[in-house]
């Protein structure tokens, strides 16, 4: 059996590969892995130096199991999609170690492009794709230099003609990411632990949404199809939080109503407070797209009263947005929402209750008759809100991202005693002294604000954005939304979390590592056009579902069957062909002579047109110089010296047949033509 030796030049390109396939994982995998790879380079370089034979089975086998050893003592098993590419990835790297015919290097291209892959399963960004290109690229190349010898070979060569290669394959995979049907990839897999990575729980207790505003993480984005809301209207609740435990505000539903009749899901009979909702006035209202990033929770964020229009997700009572299931990828979902619709919601005697309901007596004594005394001094329940948003503007309050921490009472040693907070803070206060004057109230859970990106028409909405307000129930107008935060710091909610706390000495630290598209120079540019890279991404090709498929193909096809979508495959494909061969045959005029072969012709055209003697067909530099020394003596030496130079540049792999090399060559054809005439 014939064995290939893979190529010298290709090594190199063999490293490169495998290092660059292997980097996504080695930087968040263990850190063994690394150790690994750099293991398996070092005993190849040296035996390719012959510095050490290549390890053996017993060697090979004895690290395979190491691996999987390792791999089971970093994530507890080896399955799943974060064990399971480790292990892959180790054993991609150990492949390398059996590389000596060309098919082994065969075996571990092919596996590369697996490899590189499996990138996506963790990260699915402009900038990973791009990444993932480049390592198929590196593939690609390799698998060129495999396939030549070491005779006169330029390795930069392998990677234009793998460029020509991935050139021409883009437009076949546009064709087929527009036309063939979409199904569940392998990179929707659950991948991540359950972790939120939002960091926004079901519940609320003081300091918790003060640390999540110490991340300038992306939470979600908005395009809106009109104007866009002003910078107070951008309330985007996510949660609606009911039950006070006299520190922790939790959601809950009135004693007694069942989950379906509290949420109003497609395929589910229809509450009646749904049914009058729809059929309810609606009035002007924003519609927008949300594109949001994955938390592993199920709710969604939107302004009230929002109406899902793409999308699956169900609307609560209580005005939320609730998805069918965890969010575990990138989710994309269009709304409208009217906030008209606010008062369109009747509230029940058992809602009324749990919205009045408060802890023991122990909690918030000096806060419930405070607000006690406010319900005999006050006529209306409107009277009694803005005496307690005259409470906060007119008593010492500051607004801070590290507040004092509260001991034993959370809501009187608030008020009363360190009067420093965050946005949680004040809607908890508040709504617990609004259910001590006997006025329905909630918390509500979500992000307020947003910056809008100067190079398109989105909104970004990031984790310090997270904000914590308050509804009150009002006869003739439902619920009313009252942010007792707008009362002690009025600029977080026109200018956001960065313009409250700049003038604070304590929180100048945490704002200096939140980014934001407001700083200028570079930087701020650099981010706007990434943010606006990243965000077309999302649109137009993670977004692209099957929904969207769908609207598309209905567009170009008038209507969507398997037949025409097959013929419409199969012509893409076919003009694709016709296109590319259209093109080669531009570029095939006949057969056309290398630099090295005019030179050559040359010489024999002149010696046969002065010699008055056609020359055989087939003859060698060598001979041209013998049969140019039998007619033109004189012209004997230069004459074997051009065939000693031409030979060198023709067959000597050290010496590059460079365009210096030709121009020599010329010169010292030119000094012949001189000594023939």
């Amino acid at each position: 059996m014939r064995v290939y030796q893979v190529p010298t030049h290709t090594r190199l390109w063999l490293v490169i590969t495998i290092i660059a396939c292997s980097l996504p994982q080695l930087i968040r995998g263990p850190n063994w892995q690394a150790g690994l790879v750099i293991l398996v380079m070092v005993i190849r370089a040296l035996a390719d130096r012959q510095r050490i034979r290549l390890p053996g089975r017993l060697v090979r086998g004895v690290l395979m199991v190491s691996v999987v050893g390792l791999t089971w003592f970093s994530f507890g098993r080896i399955y799943g999609p974060d064990a399971g590419v480790a292990l892959l990835v180790s054993l991609f790297s150990l492949k390398y170690l059996e590389v000596v015919r060309q098919r082994d290097a065969y075996v571990v291209i092919v596996l590369g492009y697996f490899v590189c892959a499996t990138a996506l399963l963790f990260e699915r960004g402009p900038g990973m794709f791009g990444y993932v290109l480049l390592c198929m690229l590196l593939l690609t190349a390799c698998l060129v230099g495999i396939n030549h010898s070491d005779t006169g070979v330029r390795p930069l060569a392998h990677l234009r003609r793998a460029g020509a290669m991935t050139l021409q394959a883009i437009p076949v995979m546009l064709v087929l990411f527009v036309l063939v049907p979409r199904v569940a990839p392998l990179w929707n897999m659950r991948i991540d632990s359950g972790q939120a990575r939002t960091g926004m729980t079901d519940r609320m207790a003081p300091g918790e949404i003060s640390e999540l505003s110490q991340s300038s993480d992306p939470a979600f984005r908005v395009t809106f199809d009109g104007p866009m809301p002003a910078a107070n209207e951008r309330y985007w609740r996510g949660l609606t939080l009911s039950h006070f435990d006299g520190r922790t505000w939790q959601q809950a539903i009135p004693r007694g109503t069942e989950k379906q009749e509290y949420l109003a899901e497609r395929g589910r009979p229809t509450p009646d407070w749904y049914k009058a909702l729809l059929a309810a006035e609606r009035g002007s209202g924003y519609r927008y797209q949300v594109i949001m990033e994955p938390t592993q929770r199920s709710w969604l964020f939107a302004m009230k009263v929002p109406v899902i229009e793409r999308g699956n997700a169900a609307l609560a009572r209580d005005m939320r947005l609730v998805a069918e299931e965890p969010v575990y990828e990138t989710l994309a979902y269009t709304v409208t929402s009217y906030p008209g619709l606010s008062n369109a919601i009747r509230l029940d005697d058992a809602e009324r209750e749990l919205m009045l309901s408060l802890p023991d007596q122990d909690i918030g004594r000096r806060a419930r008759g405070l607000a006690q005394q406010w319900r005999l001094d006050s006529d209306t329940a409107e009277e009694i809100v803005n005496r307690a948003l005259r409470f906060y503007r007119e008593q010492p309050f500051f607004y801070t991202l590290s507040p004092p921490p509260l001991a034993v009472d959370s809501v009187d040693e608030f008020l009363f005693m360190t009067r420093r907070g965050f946005c949680e803070h004040y809607a908890s206060s508040f709504t617990f002294m609004m259910r001590a004057a006997g006025i329905p109230a909630r918390v509500v859970l979500g992000y307020q604000g947003g910056e809008p990106n100067a190079l398109g028409s989105h909104l970004m909405v990031r984790q310090y954005d997270a904000h914590a307000w308050s509804e009150v129930w009002l006869d003739g107008r439902g619920w009313v939304r009252v942010d007792p935060t707008a009362a002690v710091a009025p600029e977080r909610i026109e200018n956001g979390l960065r313009a409250a706390l700049s003038g604070s000495a304590d929180d100048e630290p945490l704002l200096s590592g939140l980014q934001s598209f407001a700083n200028s120079g570079l930087l701020g540019r650099l981010r706007q056009w990434g943010d606006y890279v990243d965000f077309q991404w999302q649109t137009w090709v993670l977004g692209y579902n099957s929904q969207s498929q769908m609207s598309l193909l209905r567009q170009l096809l008038g209507s969507v069957s398997p037949l025409r979508i097959a013929l419409a495959l199969l012509a893409g494909i076919t003009l694709l062909l016709g296109l590319y061969t259209l093109f080669l045959l531009s570029r095939d005029r006949g057969y056309r002579q290398s630099p090295m072969e005019r030179e050559f012709w040359r010489l024999h055209q002149r010696v046969a047109s002065l010699s008055g003697v056609p020359l055989e067909t087939g003859i060698t530099p060598a001979q041209l110089a013998e049969r140019i020394a039998e007619r033109w003596p004189r012209a004997a030496e230069p004459a074997r010296q051009w065939a000693l130079q031409y030979q060198q540049a023709l067959y000597n792999p050290a010496v590059l047949a460079d365009n210096p090399r030709i121009r020599h060559l010329r010169r010292l054809r030119n000094r012949l033509y001189k000594l023939l005439d």
